[in-house]
């Protein structure tokens, strides 16, 4: 499939995530108040998420080895916190690792 599961890595990445945040344009694009039940509305609409959601690691491929890049499908188009916070995790402990000065914050 080549594709990146990391939301904004690469060419190919998903579009539809299954997270409110993405899918629902912000309040400088649609000033407009968005009720709670107004969000379905953006969730069934087959355009991508007018916020990308840069970084967020999707759930990934099913048993078939196929990504199917609808917001409905939300084993596998939702950025968990246990997929994210493992990354992130991981990422940080090897910056630890490499980084030979501390930040200095004015």
């Amino acid at each position: 499939m080549k594709m990146s599961y990391m939301v904004g890595y690469g060419s190919k990445y998903p579009k539809q995530l299954h997270h409110r945040g993405s899918s629902i344009p912000s309040i400088i694009a649609k000033p407009a108040k968005v009720g709670c039940n107004d969000g379905q509305n953006y969730f069934s609409a087959p355009n991508p998420n007018p916020n990308i959601h840069v970084g967020a690691i999707v759930g990934g491929p099913n048993s078939n080895d196929q990504y199917n890049d609808a917001r409905s499908d939300y084993s596998h188009a939702e950025p968990t916190t246990y997929m994210n916070a493992a990354f992130v995790g991981s990422i940080a402990a090897l910056l630890g690792e490499t980084k030979t000065e501390t930040l200095q914050f004015s």
